[in-house]
């Protein structure tokens, strides 16, 4: 380390000498260094010294001494030294270069570096005006030794040259640059960059009015090797010339030309015919002009084809004929010349003729054509001078023309083709067919001219209008007359006018008169089907029935019947149509009657089939069940199997879609319930399914009617749709495809369903058919649920269900129907194993049977109960409270003193308070007796209160209380209020509490109203103002009309309901929400608080007002996510749950149910956790069975 640093003071002393001879001495000890790492160090910081020195005290020489710098090292530095040289022009720093360069070993890493700094430095001398840095760079340069690099950089440095010599008036140095360019070997590179210089030279000479300078500038344009830069170079010195002040020196073409005496006579041509095209462009004096290259043709022997090239393309040019004269006598004045330049002559002459509208010109060189060039030439040039004379509107004389091309042609070209078509087209218009064919059609190919007479045809039916096309229709036969394939032509003629909307604008009469010179009768009446059909479509558009009838009427031309049946067919198509948009079915009648009579039997049935189609369409347009049940009656008379099963299955789509359509019509009204005559349309499809369909394809069939009623449920999601599909489904006869079937239709009914905890789909979709506004009360929807249970695995769901159906039955009035199911149920239920089921499903079937008939009911009775000494003791109580539920039904109806007897003695055995209770409750309703109905009410009241479990016993207290409020006297009522005060106790969550409070104190209202004791209405008062929940407490003041204690005004609460008609209304501000809020915040038990949130979400929700709802129960759900312990936490999400579901938003409710369920999973203390489970889930069925 120490020597390292004595190396570093001997370099820093060794630089601050200047002395090299001491910086090479350090160098050499250096190299003694024994490692190869630590020597790279010391030279690298040798290196860093010597250009830190050197730059910062001008001493470049230092450079000298550097030891292996890196290729990036001398590449910056030899840069940055270049930049000092400009800046100072100090010599030192330019020699520095090239000792820094000479330190690479590679010679193309030399001649990089030496290219850059070569453009920088001749940039140097642009951007300062000093040709000094431009000398420099051009030494830089010659040391370049690799070609490559010579070549890139000039690419460069040229164009510096030009912008250095242009703006300094140098031309040497733009000589320079001509000098330096054969080093670039881009071809195209080097031919633009000669352009760019050959131009600034020729731009000084204009500049500084010197003449010879653009001779000279020409003279190098001259010599680019490019012949389309060469030239474009030379137009544009001679242009920018005559656009200056030299432009009398430019006109006069022989001087310049003299000029130039050294240039091959290729090269001379190039700028005699640029200056010749100026001259002619520029100067007005034809006379001088004449002179000029009169003088210049008796001179230069050459020069006479390029000055007739020149005076021709003038000519074609401008369309003046003096100078298509002046070419042809120049022309004629040549010596021993080969060739006229006819092709340019043809061009000219077109323009001239063009301009004049005289086609004499053009007739005068034709003759010339054929002595001057091939056929082929001669057909292409006869063309151009066809399109020239037809473009005129010479069409006579163009066709003349046009028959020597035809004539002299070997190979049709697409010009040639073109011209032709142009021409007959022409010909059509003219009504000049005899005269289009001698001269075009007679000398072609046969198939040439088919071609062509098919194209000309078709083109003159598209791009000609209507009027123009009905006039020329004579024309028109006649010319496709002479087509090998005439039929077809004018059929395609006819599709062609059809399309572009003939009928629609003209009368097509037209077009039948075109298309009657079809020979092939099958073409024929097919082009007159086509036509018909169009003008029903016409007819169909504009409700013109006249023209309907018109289309009706046509097909009377059409001989061949089949053709006349797809015709009728094609009409009643539009037919339909209309009868659709106007409601007129008769329209419809009026197209099966004329198809009857217009068409044989045997080909009557297409008709038919469409007719058909059409009131399908007509009946799901217009919901018109009339429509669809005259289409079946039609296909009914079809004897055709095969056109009966083609047309069954539409015509069932037809009943589907409409019934869907009913359906959700009522819906769209808001009727999400059963109609009257909803299910017919669904019916009449399924028999026509069964009737019409293989008995194989009808499970494939069925999948595709119900994927159209699904259709209908994406945009109604209503249950409704489930009741049909059903029906259908049902029909499937494998049992795992129709299972299949009803479990996709449930997918679409989750929402509906998700709540019926059972996992067999049958059971599942009857519950769904039930739950629909007046599903139980429609005699179809029954029967369906009832098919639906006969299918279902659990025999108690089964039975349950068809117990519904039963009750459902009853209450229409359909008894008959109610007793056959109950008979089948009783004759099939000694198949249940189970003595305590098959006991129930007896005692239910006695209930059910006791209004239809009472003997019958009494024997299922009487069976139930010869079944009791087969039940099981943990089941007796259960079975013995369902026989007093028949015996009360039995009693209903019959009453018998001997019922209630027995009733009673069966109540004495039940031992299960909770059964016994309800047992009594039934007994309850039998006896009329006030003693005996005072005693079983006591009994009741005594029990209740007895049983274990809380919540149990307080769903029980609630259903007692009814009994109590309405028959019990102060005794029975003070032992229930006794019995849900200390019920309350164990309760967790407050809206229960709250919800148990409420019903003590209504019912002591109720008593204190029976037996006006103040002591009572005080006693329900301090119950009131003992309830902890603030709405439930306001809700019982605002019932018994006491006034709000002032104290309240500056409650939670009361600033709550302060705010409660602003909400409602929408008239709430930000400040009113915040004010409110922090009052919220301000109470100190995070429960209330949510409590508060959960309320404000209420009313914003019952108010629509649905974003401040959202924030308000996300607040609610933050508070109860904080609560310790868990199980606290979960009461309060409980809590939450049962005030929402309460407001009847089962939604939100389930979702916040299963936040409190998730938080209780992780309870660690399993007894816990299940009393937390038991209390979240009594609570729910507390507010549904005695809130909603």
């Amino acid at each position: 380390m120490d020597g390292n640093l004595q190396m570093k003071q001997k370099i820093d002393s060794a630089i601050s000498s200047g002395d090299l001879r001491e910086l090479e001495k350090v160098v050499s000890d250096i190299s003694e260094t024994q490692t190869r790492k630590e020597k790279k160090s010391l030279y690298e910081q040798m290196n860093a010294a010597l250009v830190e020195a050197a730059f910062d005290e001008a001493q470049p020489e230092l450079l000298s001494q550097l030891v292996e710098p890196t290729k990036e090292e001398i590449f910056a530095l030899a840069r940055r030294a270049a930049t000092l040289y400009s800046e100072k022009k100090d010599e030192a720093w330019f020699s520095v270069i090239f000792t820094l360069v000479d330190k690479l070993d590679r010679k193309s890493h030399q001649s990089d570096i030496l290219a850059g700094i070569s453009r920088d430095l001749v940039q140097a001398g642009v951007d300062t005006g000093d040709i000094h840095y431009i000398e420099r760079g051009g030494e830089a340069f010659d040391k370049i030794s690799i070609r490559k690099y010579r070549s890139a950089i000039l690419s460069e440095i040229i164009p510096l040259f030009i912008q250095y010599g242009q703006k300094h008036h140098n031309v040497d140095i733009m000589q320079y640059a001509l000098q330096m360019l054969p080093e670039i070997g881009d071809i195209s590179r080097q031919s633009q960059l000669h352009a760019d210089v050959a131009r600034a030279i020729a731009g000084s000479g204009i500049e500084s009015g010197n003449i010879n300078l653009v001779i000279s500038g020409l003279s190098s344009a001259t010599e680019i090797n490019q012949k389309i830069r060469r030239t474009n170079s030379i137009a544009d010195i001679v242009d920018a010339t005559w656009k200056s002040s030299l432009k009398k020196e430019i006109s006069d073409v022989e001087q310049i030309i003299d000029s130039l005496p050294d240039l091959p006579e290729e090269r001379l041509t190039e700028v005699l015919a640029i200056l010749t095209e100026q001259l002619l462009d520029r100067q007005r004096d034809k006379k001088q002009v004449y002179s000029k290259l009169l003088r210049i043709d008796d001179e230069k022997l050459w020069a006479g084809q390029t000055l007739v090239l020149e005076l021709l393309k003038k000519a074609e040019r401008s369309g003046d004929r003096w100078f298509l004269e002046k070419a042809f006598e120049f022309n004629a004045r040549g010596v021993g010349e080969t060739q006229l330049p006819i092709e340019e002559i043809v061009l000219s002459g077109i323009a001239v003729v063009e301009k004049s509208g005289n086609p004499t010109i053009l007739l005068d060189i034709t003759p010339l054509i054929d002595e001057s060039c091939d056929a082929a030439k001669a057909a292409q040039l006869y063309r151009q001078i066809t399109d020239a004379l037809s473009r005129m509107g010479d069409f006579y004389h163009a066709i003349e023309v046009m028959k020597k091309a035809s004539t002299s042609t070997q190979r049709i070209n697409a010009q040639f083709f073109d011209t032709s078509v142009r021409l007959i087209k022409e010909g059509v218009r003219r009504d000049e067919i005899k005269l289009v064919r001698e001269n075009i059609l007679a000398t072609l190919d046969i198939d040439i001219a088919d071609s062509l007479v098919h194209q000309a045809v078709t083109d003159f039916c598209k791009e000609y209008d209507f009027d123009e096309v009905v006039r020329h229709i004579p024309a028109i036969k006649e010319l496709a007359g002479s087509h090998r394939a005439q039929d077809p032509l004018l059929l395609e003629c006819n599709t062609i006018l059809i399309e572009r909307g003939f009928v629609r604008q003209n009368d097509p009469s037209a077009l039948v008169d075109m298309v009657s010179q079809i020979e092939e009768q099958t073409l024929r009446e097919q082009a007159i089907s086509t036509i018909a059909v169009e003008m029903a479509r016409i007819g169909v558009t504009r409700k013109d029935r006249d023209l309907l009838r018109h289309a009706t009427a046509l097909t009377c031309e059409i001989m061949d019947q089949r053709a006349r049946a797809e015709a009728m067919g094609g009409i009643v198509d539009q037919a339909a149509v209309l009868a659709v948009e106007d409601g007129d079915l008769d329209l419809l009648h009026g197209m099966r009657v004329l198809s009857t009579s217009l068409l044989e039997r045997d080909y009557c049935l297409f008709a038919m089939g469409k007719v058909i189609h059409g009131l399908i369409m007509y009946g799901i347009e217009q919901l018109s069940l009339r429509a669809l049940d005259e289409a079946a009656q039609i296909l009914s008379q079809i004897s055709d199997p095969s056109l009966q099963r083609q047309l069954a299955d539409p015509l069932i789509e037809g009943y589907v879609r409409v019934g869907s359509l009913q359906a959700a019509d009522q819906l769209s009204r808001g009727k999400a319930r059963i109609f009257d005559g909803m299910m017919e349309p669904f019916e009449i499809a399924l028999a026509l399914l069964q009737t019409s369909v293989p008995r194989e394809e009808i499970s494939i069939k069925i999948a595709s009617y119900v994927d159209i009623m699904l259709e209908y449920t994406q945009v109604y999601r209503s249950p409704i749709f489930a009741v049909p599909m059903t029906l259908f489904s049902l029909e499937i006869e494998g049992n795992y495809e129709r299972t299949a079937m009803i479990q996709r239709i449930l997918t679409f009914f989750t929402s509906y369903t998700k709540e019926f905890d059972s996992a067999d789909p049958y059971e599942v979709t009857a519950y769904l058919l039930e739950g629909i506004e007046g599903g139980a009360t429609t005699q179809p929807v029954l029967e369906l649920m009832y098919r639906l249970f006969e299918h279902t695995g659990d025999v108690y769901a089964r039975y349950s269900g068809m117990y519904r159906i039963v009750s459902a039955y009853s209450v229409l009035g359909d008894e008959e129907r109610a007793e056959t199911i109950i008979r089948r149920l009783h004759e099939t239920i000694g198949t249940i194993s189970e003595p305590p089921i098959r006991a129930i499903m007896l005692s239910d079937l006695a209930g059910l049977m006791a209004g239809i008939d009472h003997s019958t009911a009494r024997s299922y009775l009487a069976e139930a109960q010869e079944t009791l000494e087969f039940v099981g003791q943990e089941r007796e109580a259960f079975v013995r409270k369902n026989l007093i539920y028949a015996a009360r039904s039995l009693s209903a109806v019959s009453p018998q003193e001997k019922d209630v007897e027995w009733a009673i003695g069966q109540v004495s055995r039940i031992e299960d308070p909770v059964e016994y209770v309800d047992a009594l409750a039934a007994v309850f309703d039998m006896v009329t007796e006030p003693a005996q109905r005072k005693d079983i009410l006591s009994a009741m009241c005594h029990t209740v209160v007895s049983i274990p479990s809380p919540y149990v016993r307080l769903s029980m207290l609630f259903d007692v209380a009814q009994f109590a409020e309405s028959y019990g006297d102060e005794k029975e009522i003070d032992e229930l209020l006794e019995g849900m005060e200390r019920t309350t106790g164990y309760v967790q969550i407050p809206f229960i509490t709250a919800m148990t409070q409420q019903r003590m104190a209504q019912m002591l209202f109720s008593f204190y109203r029976a037996s006006g004791k103040p002591a009572v209405q005080q006693r329900a008062a301090d119950i009131v103002s003992t309830i902890d929940d603030d709405r439930i407490r306001y809700s019982l003041m605002v019932q018994l009309e006491q006034a709000m204690p002032q104290s309240w005004k500056n409650t939670v609460y009361g600033r709550i309901l302060d705010c409660r008609d602003k909400i409602r209304s929408g008239n709430y501000t930000t400040k009113d929400m915040v004010t409110l809020d922090r009052a919220i915040r301000a109470a100190p038990d995070r429960a209330k608080r949510a409590t508060y949130y959960t309320e404000l979400y209420l009313i914003a929700r019952n108010a629509g007002q649905h974003e401040v709802a959202d924030r308000m129960l996300l607040c609610a759900l933050e508070e109860a996510r904080i609560i310790r312990p868990l199980s606290r936490r979960a009461f309060v999400l409980g809590d939450i749950a049962c005030r929402i579901y309460a407001e009847r938003y089962e939604d939100r409710s389930r979702e916040i149910l299963d936040m409190a369920v998730s938080e209780a999973l992780n309870i660690r203390d399993s007894t816990l956790r299940d009393e937390v489970y038991d209390e979240l889930d009594m609570s729910m069925r507390i507010i549904q069975e005695h809130w909603l």
